[in-house]
């Protein structure tokens, strides 16, 4: 028994090496600090500093009816917010301590499994998310959907202990986490299928307690959107009704929409099938699960990629880059920033650095007014020839710097004439 412990205990810790090394390797080379990551800690940093407490959080700009847009809870602001002092609102050191803590998360889960199923099951599942790419990927940026991998790992436990115990307490904990998940991000609503299905299963879904301690906690769970939406009339609930019921205003679901509120009770119902089969076959399927996971893994990870949703070429360190040359000579009066190396061309990513540095650019309504306008462009977009409202909106204009960023990607200073 000692020996499986410390063979345990080994493995993990070269696991958690590995882990951390996939990750932060080059971080800063890497991570992804684009218009989320931007625009939230803006309006975190504005909530922060008018000490406005916010009972709703970031627009998910993906769903969209006649305008109206669904708001999520208020709660991922908070985590920012109170990230952003801690850390004088630097994006990086930010992004490092919420992937340490969704590792600490994830060593809980995985000694938990230890304990309940075996050393097998919980190795493979440290694993499983060790070498995945696509949680590789994610680790190194962070959004209000990755809160979901947490969250579902705590609620998974809870429901577990209240199948076994039927202490209403874990049932309270599992609403209440179910309501904070939703808080972060909306898909956390897919819970309700796999909650559902263990509480049929076990036979106690039809207790008075279900139907009083589920809704209550999820309410409670996410309680300042819920008194936003008494005060609004239900400004989300009716948005959301129009959206699922209106097929053609339903944009395409993304990965994440599914992978972060069911990915811990789909690996959950990996554990319960491996250790329900015999020991033979278990050391076939562990094998397997293996193999797949090393051909899906890909050494692409550790080396230079495009980061998730970024401009080619655009990197953190460049948009540091692009800070200090508008700052070169103190902060600039009646300017703005725009970039048209993507869709963000508003530049929220540059925005929030700037404010962070003390030099807020005009309100992103003022493009018109603004006497100086500091563009990121790739090479091949030339500021004359530019329609987007951001530039054209300029006016006539004169080309006060031109400087290359990379072999694809420029900046220029352009003063209104």
């Amino acid at each position: 028994m000692k020996n499986k412990k410390i063979f345990f205990l080994g493995t993990v810790f070269i696991l958690t090496v590995v882990y951390l090394f996939l990750r932060l390797n080059k971080f800063e080379e890497r991570t992804t600090y684009h218009l989320d990551q931007g625009l939230h800690l803006l309006e975190s940093w504005e909530m922060v500093k008018n000490r406005d407490i916010r009972l709703i959080g970031p627009m998910v700009s993906s769903k969209m009816f006649m305008d109206r847009g669904f708001f999520i809870g208020p709660q991922y602001y908070y985590v920012l917010g109170f990230l952003g002092i801690i850390t004088k609102w630097n994006p990086i050191l930010i992004d490092v301590i919420l992937l340490v803590i969704e590792l600490g998360f994830i060593l809980y889960w995985v000694n938990w499994i230890r304990e309940k199923y075996g050393i097998s099951e919980a190795l493979m599942v440290f694993g499983l998310l060790t070498f995945s790419r696509y949680f590789i990927i994610h680790s190194r940026f962070f959004w209000n959907p990755h809160f979901l991998l947490s969250l579902g790992i705590l609620a998974m436990i809870s429901l577990v202990k209240y199948i076994e115990t039927s202490k209403i307490k874990y049932l309270w904990f599992l609403s209440g986490l179910w309501g904070l998940a939703f808080s972060f991000h909306y898909a956390a609503i897919f819970w309700g299928l796999p909650i559902l299905i263990l509480l049929l299963i076990n036979k106690i879904f039809w207790k008075k307690q279900t139907f009083i301690v589920l809704p209550l906690g999820f309410i409670l769970g996410d309680l300042p959107w819920f008194i936003f939406e008494l005060r609004n009339n239900f400004y989300n609930i009716k948005t959301i009704w129009w959206v699922m019921s209106q097929a053609k205003s339903s944009s395409r679901m993304e990965p994440h929409y599914f992978v972060y509120p069911l990915v811990i009770f789909a690996i959950m119902a990996l554990v319960w099938g491996l250790n329900k089969i015999s020991k033979e076959k278990k050391k076939i399927a562990l094998a397997i699960i293996l193999i797949i996971t090393i051909s899906w893994f890909q050494l692409e990870v550790i080396k230079d990629y495009i980061p998730l949703e970024h401009p080619h070429g655009w990197t953190y360190k460049m948009a540091e880059e692009v800070v200090d040359k508008i700052l070169v000579n103190n902060c600039p009066v009646n300017f703005n920033v725009a970039s048209t190396t993507s869709g963000d061309t508003r530049a929220y990513d540059l925005r929030f650095l700037l404010t962070r540095s003390g030099c807020q650019p005009m309100n992103v309504d003022k493009y018109p007014e603004a006497k100086t306008l500091f563009l990121v462009a790739p090479e091949n977009r030339l500021p004359e020839t530019e329609t987007v409202w951001e530039v054209s909106s300029l006016g006539k204009f004169e080309i006060k710097r031109e400087e290359n960023l990379s072999e694809t990607i420029k900046f220029y200073e352009l003063i209104r004439l």
